[in-house]
This record gives C-alpha cells, structure tokens and sequence, in this order.
C-alpha cells in the first residue's frame, strides 16, 4: 500500500504537528490510463482517506452516481493517491492539490473514453493555502503564505493563476509577509484563513499566529486589500469590533454576495488560544463599492436564536451562509466536535437551524450543487454524506462511506 506519515484533517485540526515520511508503492487500483469507466453522462468525485492507529494516512478518489443512498467502497473504486491531499472542483476538473510537503496537483475529469483520468505534472511550489474560482470557472487563484520563522517571519504570501483548461500557471505575484503585517515585537506571524475577489480588487483576511500556533493578537480584525488581477497591495483595513476572521487552515474568513458586498467571520472557536479573553463572535460587513469596514454593521452570532459560534461556513447563494455550528461552549483550541447545520442570513441577521441535522465531529467545506449543498459528517464510527436543502433548511442522511474522513466532494460531467 502506498503510504505517508502524516496527520489527516482531523488531526490538523486538534493542532499537531504535520509529519511526512516514506513510501510505499502499491499496484492496487487503476492508473491514469485506466481509470474507472463512467457510466451515464456525470459522476460525483470525492477525495476520502483511511488512517490506521500509527496515524498512517492513504488518500484515495472515488466516484458514485447517488450521494443519497448505500455505501462507498474503496474496493474496486479508489484512485490511490500521492501524499496528503486537499480538493476543489472547478468546472469539469476536481483539483487535488498536494500539501505536507508534496507540491504535484493533479486535475481529474472524464476523458473521451469516458474513464475518469488525471492531468499530472502541474506543480505548485511552494503549496496553496487557499484556491478560488475565478473568470467563470476558467481561471483557478491559488494564494500562499511562504515564511521562514527562523528569520524573523520574512518571506512572501504568492499569488498565482493557473489556466483551468491549458493545466498550466498563467502569472505569480509575490509580496513580502511583513508588508501586510509585522508584529511590533516581531515574534509572531500571521497566517491566510480566507480571500474573494470583488471588480478589480482582492481581499484577504490576515490571521496573526506564532510558529507554536500561539494566538497573540485577538482584538483585531485583518483585511488586506490588493488590485486585482496584478495583487499590489493596497492596504490593510482593521476593526476592532472583533478579533481576526476565519482561522489557519479552515479557509473560511470571507465572503463575497451577487451584490458586492463583502463580510467577515470572527468565530472566537477553532484555532484561538482559549487562555485569552476573546471577543463575542461576530460578523462585520465591507459594502459594495467600498474598501472599508461598515461602521453601521453588526451581527453578533451568540446570544440569538439558532446562534452559535461558526467554525466554518459556505456561502450558498442569496445572502446566505450555509454554516457549522457549535452546540456547546468551546474550551480548547483546536474543537472540532458537537456541530450541527445552520443557515445563516446576513441581511436579515438571522439564524436558522437546519432539521435532521447530526451532531457531528470535523468540518469541511460543502460542495454547492443549485439549491443544494453536500457535506460530510462523522458521527461515532460513520461517516456519511449529508444534503442539505437549503430553501427548507433540512438535510437528509445520504451515503455511508467507508473511510476515515472526506476531504472534498465535487461533481464531473462528459
């Protein structure tokens, strides 16, 4: 079997250090030139992973027409995979895009025999920590923050374009770290937790953090502001309202509506020391046109119905966010346990929990189909898919997969 020594999602998040080691090669499952025929005229693809009790972690896609219902097997279906990975789809390729040390980023789709193959030989040099869908779909944006701790926290956060459908990268812009934030005493960094594009320029919600993954500096909310497409840094606009948004590795700290406005998450849960006080967990909105926080915006998410602290959130369409919650007071830095679904409303400040939802361990970020968004849940031993209706506000328990965790889910159509 091919292997990696490295810790999964999960174990990212409880804030262990990251590992790689050696591998192995294994024969078991199709290669690129013979990957699994697809029958009909789309597949769902998810990326799934099996780690045993050394936290030896194995990376695998596979397909399946149904999220609502049975199980899916890696057993004559997984596409063993190389390393850590994490994944996005963008139109008719699903990303998977290599982390802990591996920089190779595979673009899966289904070819005119209609097997489902990769592109391979793409690199990102130094990872990604954040990647977005840009130009409708024929531009992928991939950011990074490369620092060295040893030397002070120099280094650069790179921005880069990769043409979706040539599997190449376009241009690379970088920035110097310390431009965008340098602590006064210079013993702590920061790191991505979110960007969206708006017109002609781009946001990035900053989140400051020490090497130890310390929590120095909770009383600020970050957004760096940049042209767009060419990432000159333009300012960075603070509120303190709040502590930073988003938190490493969640990729959830900004959002863009279909009207421009822009809004941040302070969710004072995952990723922040729990030994300093934190501020209530609230949402600040930038308006449309604008490139400053909105004084006259507010919304608290505690202390309401439904509400709660969101330690991820998507944002499915109209204003609204399709978010995970809390059901209990967080005490540690690095919870991910006792969530439930919610539809967050922006305009209105209102939450809304969602029915049947699980109590559920781990968050990832939903896949958006229409009016309907698909979602891991692992509850005890099970992990399932979960759709959530998101006019009705209800999910329906789909498909049991037989792994360990789901790290992206996407859909792939002839």
């Amino acid at each position: 079997m091919k292997t990696i020594k490295q810790y999964v999602h999960v174990a990212l998040a409880l804030g262990f250090t990251l590992a790689a080691g050696s591998c192995t090669k294994d024969d078991n499952g199709p290669n690129d030139n013979d990957g699994p025929i697809i029958e009909g005229n789309s597949t769902y693809v998810l990326g799934v992973g099996i780690t045993d009790a050394e936290n030896n972690s194995t990376n695998y896609i596979v397909h399946t027409k149904d999220l609502l219902s049975g199980k899916i097997s890696l057993l004559n279906n997984g596409i063993l995979q190389e390393g850590y990975r994490e994944y996005t789809n963008i139109g008719n390729y699903f990303y998977a895009i290599g982390g802990l040390g591996l920089t190779g980023v595979d673009a899966y789709y289904i070819n005119d025999q209609s097997r489902l193959t990769a592109k391979k030989g793409l690199v990102f040099d130094h990872g990604a920590d954040d990647y977005l869908h840009v130009d409708g779909g024929k531009t992928l944006l991939g950011v990074t923050v490369d620092r060295d701790a040893a030397s002070g926290y120099e280094g650069n956060v790179e921005f880069f374009t990769v043409d979706v459908n040539g599997y190449t990268i376009t241009k690379k812009t970088t920035v110097p770290v310390q431009d965008v934030y340098k602590a006064e005493n210079g013993d702590h960094g920061w790191s991505h937790s979110g960007m969206v594009i708006r017109g002609n320029q781009a946001f990035q919600t900053v989140f400051p953090i020490s090497s130890t993954w310390a929590t120095p500096n909770v009383n600020t909310n970050y957004v760096a502001v940049y042209s767009y497409p060419d990432f000159q840094l333009q300012k960075v606009i603070t509120d303190t309202r709040t502590g930073p948004s988003g938190a490493p590795l969640t990729r959830s700290g900004i959002f863009v509506t279909e009207s421009g406005n822009i809004y941040t998450l302070f969710h004072a849960g995952y990723g922040f020391d729990h030994q300093q006080s934190l501020k209530d967990p609230a949402i600040l909105r930038i308006n449309a046109g604008e490139d400053e926080f909105d004084e006259d915006y507010y919304f608290k998410t505690v202390g309401i119905p439904n509400g709660g602290k969101i330690i991820k959130a998507t944002y499915v369409g109209n204003n609204k966010l399709l978010a995970q919650i809390y059901t209990k007071e967080t005490t540690s830095q690095w919870d991910q346990t006792d969530l439930r679904y919610a539809i967050v409303d922006l305009v209105k400040k209102e939450i809304t929990a969602v029915q049947n939802s699980p109590i559920y361990t781990y968050s990832e970020e939903a896949f958006v189909d229409g009016d309907k968004a698909y979602l891991p849940a692992k509850v005890g031993t099970s992990l399932n898919i979960y759709e959530v209706d998101i006019p009705t506000a209800t999910a329906t328990k789909g498909v049991e997969i037989e792994a360990t965790y789901v790290k992206g889910i996407g859909k792939l159509t002839k």
